[in-house]
């Protein structure tokens, strides 16, 4: 009996490690409008619960709309990592905006502030990222970024992913931008980011296991030498 309570406790505890491990990395895809991105991003938890730091990003882009396309090669710098938008937000130098923030849960706030008067101009929340997101650049001529955002839930469309495409100089691709647009902006689409461990994660676990079975097949020879 005790030799099996030993080999659970070390199973409980190799399987506790995982946890923590596969909270900060993330296989994402967005697909919709034309545009298609999808890889790997890292979040770091920040001082407010519930609200990570993206730290990198990397994978592949294409926007079918204006014919670009290309590796993620990180994040736009400078990174933002705006906790309070009520005082101003940072923009690229073609007009996107970005905070750089990731919410695990699907739970974003409404974070779009007017930065003079500190009222809320936004009013949806929801998803993955909020209505700033996260920006980074684009491999090739052209000093393209590009940026994936959610819109939040908005009553009878439901939660809204986008994705906007800019240069150095203005907006590349993001058609209902703008205060007379009605809509909210960017390209539509579907959004998904699924937390995957980190290759550390998957040794220690199972060198814990590998641990645990040593110190069963001990406990089981010494037991059987006993009996005999």
């Amino acid at each position: 009996m005790k030799t099996n309570s030993y080999l659970l406790l070390g199973l409980a505890a190799a399987l506790a490690i995982t946890p923590a491990a596969v909270a900060d990395q993330f296989n994402f895809s967005f697909n919709g409008g034309g545009v298609s991105t999808s890889g790997t991003l890292w979040a770091s938890p920040s001082s407010t619960p519930g609200t990570d730091q993206i730290t990198n990003i990397t994978g592949t882009f294409s926007d079918a709309n204006v014919g670009v396309s290309g590796a993620i090669t990180g994040l736009h710098q400078p990174v933002s990592y705006v906790s309070d938008t009520s005082v101003g937000v940072a923009f690229t130098s073609g007009g996107l905006s970005y905070d750089d923030l990731f919410y695990p849960a699907g739970d974003s706030p409404a974070v779009c502030f007017d930065p003079v008067t500190h009222e809320l101009t936004y009013p949806f929340s929801g998803g993955q990222f909020d209505i700033f997101g996260v920006a980074f650049d684009i491999a090739g001529p052209g000093g393209y970024v590009a940026e994936l955002w959610s819109n939040g839930n908005i009553p009878g469309a439901g939660l809204i992913y986008a994705a906007g495409l800019a240069n150095a100089t203005g907006l590349v691709d993001n058609p209902n931008a703008g205060p007379d647009s009605g809509t909210p902006p960017g390209v539509f689409g579907s959004f998904s980011a699924t937390a995957t461990p980190e290759p550390g994660s998957s040794l220690l676990l199972g060198i814990g296991l590998v641990g645990m079975i040593a110190l069963w097949s001990r406990k089981s020879k010494r037991q059987d030498s006993s009996e005999a």
